[in-house]
């Protein structure tokens, strides 16, 4: 996402940007007449401020309604300003998805610093409190946009991109474990990946709908303890029992 300067008129335009941008140069005093000006920042702070304010009104409007106009008076600066960060509207909101992702499966892709099977557990687990977060509740919100978003807005590859790079960073844990003898050989890896992916995306679908009441946190869990003890060896499932009496944060693992 490097600085471009202003593109008043490139061929990068989308259709009806362009009139965006003329009309709040033309409008802008009045647009700007209830936001204080921003103080000058550096070139990065800035981007971040505006992927930042393109997630929270993707959050609130959609897609379609995170315009350039109230994206720049979410920040605090004029329209035209916005283009020495990006080249249009598209390169705010592919980076935007792009930052999502990376804010949401970090966890997943740090370094290991234990058994892989019982990170996997505690990762997965860890998903359960955020919602309800404020800040997850905005970045929620703005994931299900995104992957419900129109062809038209050129965003469908960055989000299939980054949703393949999850079920691969899971994949590797399986691996690991694998390596360590708490996973079987014989499962399949892709299929077990999408399995716990699938629980979370349960989960947050849940809490969208208001119906967390019903799924919650206890049963989105049994899911989780009920899919890695199918997958996991003798050893395994005897890891993930001490794991979870160790614990309190959690239900114990209903292993017979």
């Amino acid at each position: 996402m490097g600085k471009s300067g202003r593109n008043l008129g490139g061929k990068d335009d989308e259709p009806g940007e362009k009139h965006e941008r003329e009309e709040g140069a033309n409008k802008e005093r009045e647009e700007q007449k209830p936001m204080a000006r921003a103080p000058r920042l550096s070139h990065e702070v800035r981007q971040e401020q505006i992927i930042d304010a393109a997630l929270e009104l993707v959050a609130r409007y959609g897609t379609r309604g995170a315009t350039l106009s109230r994206i720049a008076a979410k920040v605090g600066v004029t329209t035209p300003a916005m283009y020495a960060h990006f080249r249009n509207r598209k390169e705010i909101l592919r980076t935007a998805v792009e930052t999502l992702f990376v804010r949401r499966i970090r966890p997943h892709l740090k370094p290991s610093d234990g058994p892989a099977l019982e990170r996997l557990r505690s990762i997965e687990a860890g998903h359960s409190p955020l919602l309800g977060c404020k800040d997850d509740d905005c970045s929620l919100h703005a994931l299900f946009e995104f992957t419900a978003a129109s062809p038209q807005e050129g965003l469908r590859d960055v989000v299939v991109k980054n949703h393949r790079l999850l079920i691969e960073s899971i994949i590797n844990l399986l691996r690991q474990g694998q390596a360590e003898g708490t996973v079987r050989k014989d499962i399949d890896l892709v299929q077990t990946a999408w399995m716990i992916v699938g629980r979370g995306w349960m989960e947050n679908m849940a809490y969208v709908m208001g119906l967390s009441d019903e799924w919650n946190r206890e049963r989105s869990l049994r899911m989780l303890d009920f899919i890695l003890e199918s997958v996991a060896t003798e050893e395994g499932r005897a890891a993930l029992a001490r794991a979870s009496s160790l614990d309190t944060s959690m239900p114990p693992l209903g292993l017979e």
